[in-house]
């Protein structure tokens, strides 16, 4: 066999913007090239390619800006319904929040200034937060209700089961029924 197989060969990468050698390094999503000469020039190149949507199934419904069957794909943040004719038909379906999915104005029990409000998490889930972030970070798992407790009268409770709710003042916690 050829030793010449075997003898590690050195690729050195050049910056596009400023001719310096782009270094391997470490970031919070992943392994990255970047510019030696930073911060002086910030040139960044991922190794991956963008997190692309997978095609989970395939549906029996039609899309109605190009007439191809839709499909259901996982992606970035949840799962969703999409056009199967992507990148050309960028169709997605949008779930229209119903009226009793929508909270009335519930003051935020933390800083007493804020609204909480439905917004969606990195995996796609709902959760309520305060709308005064990042200045309150309170949020909820769950949806919340202007329901009194009865121990320590926090003005906010969470649904546990079906009228049973939990205080959200993470002192008490109390459980109880609401009729």
């Amino acid at each position: 066999m050829s030793q010449t197989l075997f003898t590690p060969t050195k690729h050195e990468k050049h910056c596009p913007q400023c001719g310096e050698i782009l270094q391997l390094k470490q970031g919070k999503k992943g392994l990255f090239f970047g510019c030696s000469a930073y911060p002086k020039c910030n040139y960044l190149q991922p190794l991956q390619t963008p997190h692309e949507s997978k095609i989970i199934k395939p549906l029996t419904e039609l899309c109605p800006e190009c007439g191809q069957l839709l499909v259901l794909r996982q992606g970035h943040f949840g799962m969703f319904i999409g056009c199967s004719g992507y990148p050309h038909c960028h169709f997605i379906v949008h779930d229209t929040p119903t009226e009793q999915a929508i909270p009335k104005e519930i003051t935020c029990p933390d800083c007493r200034q804020g609204l909480l409000v439905p917004r969606r998490g990195r995996q796609g889930k709902i959760f309520y937060g305060c709308d005064h972030y990042p200045k309150c970070k309170f949020t909820l798992p769950s949806q919340p209700f202007s329901i009194t407790c009865p121990q320590c009268k926090c003005p906010v409770c969470v649904e546990k089961k079906a009228a049973v709710y939990q205080c959200v003042n993470k002192q008490c916690k109390h459980l109880f029924n609401h009729l």
